[in-house]
């Protein structure tokens, strides 16, 4: 079987074909080695990371950016939008302050990307 991905690595987007033989993985198609990691990555862990907004406590029309500190294995994106989705910071936020640490066991922090003064 092959899979073709575009690789998101570079501004190349390298048009990937991936295919496995013997337990090897096979990628044709990329023009640099970030192409093999990204390939590689895509199909044995796939990650994401993510970002959204919450709502400022005591201000429902107030949201507050906030992003994950590090990408984490896709099948894991909707249990930590659930645990986000409680998040209500009370002001002052300050950008880069860790909203929740070690969200779910995940190893990663949510962040916030902004500064919110009331």
């Amino acid at each position: 079987m092959i899979d073709k991905m575009t690789c998101i690595q570079c501004p190349a987007g390298c048009e990937l074909e991936v295919g496995e033989a013997d337990g090897r993985l096979e990628i044709r198609g990329n023009e640099c080695e970030k192409g093999v990691e990204f390939a590689q990555n895509e199909i044995r862990d796939p990650r994401r990371n993510l970002a959204t907004s919450v709502p400022v406590k005591g201000n429902a029309t107030r949201m507050v950016s906030v992003r994950l500190s590090g990408p984490v294995p896709r099948d894991r994106i909707f249990p930590i939008l659930d645990a986000i989705s409680g998040l209500r910071p009370e002001p002052p936020v300050r950008r880069g302050q860790v909203l929740i640490s070690d969200v779910l066991g995940s190893g990663v922090d949510v962040i916030a990307t902004r500064t919110i003064n009331e």
